[in-house]
């Protein structure tokens, strides 16, 4: 045995003596082509892991490690790996023949700096390094502050910091649930286990906390497990070390138990490592062990740089962050408000726009444009009421206009209609003054002459007062009011132009009391207008056919208001046209005349259509409707047809004879 030890460090001294020579011949020709050497010679890194790389643990930190070197070395880094499962085989038995595949497989290998991850990768380099990787800087990451205590570690080693913080955990516990009286602490059978279960039950020992019972539960298997997890309450408290192994063998990476014990869980369940996040845990004071991969490599970034030194290289500890996942809060019924400010939560409830991103904005866009659009018919349909109030105020000037110069066209008559009364007012004047003078007073006589002077008086009043109400300015209003009766104080002005140009009227107003919703000095200009032009077209009719017929009579739910005339008529497919505005065949026409009644109707809800008559001349008809309840009775009616009837009789006739006296087509002297 003396002799192979003998031989071993004969051989080792040889090969110390090999690559010390190397190296030195290697530094003196980088002296002189430093550039060469940098491109010739990337940076050798072994990672001696002390658990299984595919651990999901430890994935995240190599990832973390592998990335910091990529980015921060000047070339590509040469990155080893090896490692030793002992947190769920241990390392004692399996010490010899790893060293034995290390030194054979880095013989005459250089490597310019080992990083370890976890105590048992430690603990086997703190024995053997110099017989594997003699002068080589090594670097231990995530391994205890218990550890560290505990060992002396000589030069060329350093240590950054991995607190476990287990006090913070148990902090955010107690303040999400301060009801909890019982803690449980989860853990298992190996050596790593059965440490971090230790640390748990000392911490909760060493603080006067309000936890009255704690109970360790150790290499439980996963269906004693869950039946337990099961039977807990809001009361109790879970807190999650680490199961390697449990006490029938079966081997586990931590993290594969969490999500079935959540599922189980009655109870909140507890942790400090940020794998255990994935698997469910309610809340915690985390280490992210991602970030710890990224500051390892960067601190070996640092070192490699730096010579192999660690002087002047930062070795920042890992800062603990308390994390909640906000599901389990809800599903426990703990409030968020109960943790620190600076408590990162995760697991939100997803919130519409998140999880429907795409449709969300399709909505938004779709609701912009319709608020657009509605925006836009808004204003467009403010402009179009601005324009039609406009317009109806304009239109409202028109018809006034029009009612002047229909005066205009009546001024002749009615200064002959108020001439009379007036005259007949002076003569009787003349002969009251003549009485009054007598020596003899005829009282009686004179009585007579004053009564024929209030009554020519009033005569030339009445007409006025008509004009008057005809011209004057006044706001629309509708209201229901009696046709004949309004259609009858029109008369008065048509009458005296009528004898002027020697037309009969023949008035036959069989509406009785029914009323319309309009306006009765409009409706009065409908019939003047509607007359006028009647008037109009008989200017060369014999004077003997001059009749002007007016008539109105019940119609279904509406009244008929009929002009009808002996006159020239119109050609015949121009019915509407006469409707439309400045269209005229009268030689001094406007051709605004049937576009105002058109327009007047239209207001009134009602419609207004032209026909040739036979025997020649023209009928215009004008339908409006009936204030609703306001019908006549079947008696009124029957009298009012009866009427109608024996009128188109009499039309009928007169028809005839017209024809008779002036055969031919309707000719183009009808005017609007």
């Amino acid at each position: 045995m003396q002799r192979t030890m003998c031989v071993r460090s004969r051989v080792q001294c040889v090969s110390w003596i090999l690559t010390n020579a190397i190296r030195l011949g290697l530094f003196l020709f980088c002296l002189g082509n430093t550039a060469a050497c940098l491109a010739a010679e990337p940076a050798r890194v072994l990672l001696l892991i002390g658990a299984d790389p595919s651990q999901p643990a430890v994935f995240v930190q190599i990832h973390g490690i592998r990335r910091a070197l990529d980015a921060g070395l000047p070339g590509d880094a040469e990155v080893y790996l090896d490692s030793i499962d002992g947190f769920r085989f241990g390392d004692a038995h399996l010490a010899q023949e790893f060293l034995a595949l290390l030194q054979k497989k880095y013989q005459g290998q250089h490597i310019d700096l080992v990083i370890v991850m976890g105590t048992h990768a430690a603990d086997f380099a703190l024995a053997y390094r110099t017989m594997i990787w003699p002068g080589t800087p090594v670097l231990f990451s995530s391994v205890t502050d218990s550890w560290v205590r505990q060992h002396a570690l000589p030069p060329g080693i350093a240590v950054l910091p991995f607190p476990t913080d287990i006090g913070k955990t148990i902090a955010i516990a107690q303040a999400l649930q301060p009801q909890a009286r019982r803690l449980i602490v989860v853990g298992g059978v190996t050596d790593v286990d059965k440490e971090m279960v230790d640390r748990v039950v000392s911490t909760v020992s060493s603080e006067r906390g309000r936890w009255t019972t704690v109970e360790r539960w150790e290499g439980l298997g996963v269906d004693e497990l869950q039946r337990r997890l099961a039977g807990l309450g809001k009361d109790d408290a879970v807190l999650y070390a680490t199961i390697y192994r449990d006490r029938d063998g079966h081997r586990y990476f931590p993290y594969q138990l969490l999500q079935p014990m959540v599922r189980a869980s009655r109870a909140p369940i507890y942790g400090w490592y940020s794998t255990y996040l994935d698997g469910g845990i309610t809340a915690g004071g985390v280490y992210d062990l991602a970030e710890n991969g990224v500051n390892t490599g960067k601190a070996a970034v640092a070192i490699l740089k730096n010579g192999g030194k660690f002087t002047g290289v930062a070795l920042p500890p890992m800062p603990v962050r308390c994390v909640a996942n906000v599901t389990e809060l809800e599903r426990f019924g703990l409030s968020a408000a109960n943790l620190p400010k600076d408590c990162e939560l995760i697991n939100l409830p997803p919130s519409i726009f998140h999880e429907y991103r795409g449709t969300m904005l399709a909505m938004l866009g779709v609701l912009l444009a319709q608020a657009v659009t509605i925006i836009a018919l808004v204003t467009q349909r403010r402009r179009r009421c601005s324009a039609e109030a406009e317009a109806t105020a304009r239109g409202n000037e028109l018809a006034r206009a029009a009612r002047f110069a229909t005066a205009g066209e009546l001024s002749a008559s009615i200064a002959h209609e108020v001439g009379q009364p007036l005259g007949a007012i002076l003569s009787n004047a003349d002969a009251a003054e003549l009485l009054v003078t007598s020596p003899h007073i005829d009282v009686e006589e004179l009585q007579d002459i004053l009564s024929d002077v209030k009554r020519d008086a009033l005569r030339a009043n009445d007409v006025v007062q008509r004009l008057r109400a005809l011209l004057q300015k006044q706001s629309i209003v509708f209201a229901p009011i009696p046709l004949d009766a309004t259609l009858k104080g029109s008369l008065p002005l048509l009458e005296p132009e009528a004898r002027r140009r020697t037309i009969r009227i023949e008035a036959q107003f069989g509406a009785g009391d029914l009323e319309v919703m309009g306006d009765h000095v409009q409706l009065q200009q409908v019939l003047l207008n509607l007359a006028m032009n009647a008037m109009d077209a008989m200017h060369e009719t014999a004077p003997e056919d001059r009749v002007l017929t007016l008539v109105t009579r019940q119609d279904g739910e509406g009244v008929e208001i009929v002009v009808a005339d002996r006159g020239s008529g119109f050609l015949v497919g121009s019915a509407e046209q006469l409707f439309e505005p400045f269209y005229t065949t009268k030689p001094h026409g406007m051709g605004l005349g049937l576009s105002i009644v058109r327009s007047i109707v239209d207001a009134h809800h009602g419609h207004v259509d032209a026909a040739l008559r036979s025997g020649g001349g023209a009928q215009i008809v004008v339908w409006l409707p009936l204030v609703q309840g306001r019908h006549r009775t079947a008696a009124t009616a029957a009298t009012a047809d009866h009427a109608a009837a024996a009128s188109a009789g009499e039309g009928s006739q007169r028809d005839e004879a017209h024809a008779r006296r002036a055969p031919g087509a309707a000719g183009e002297r009808f005017s609007s």
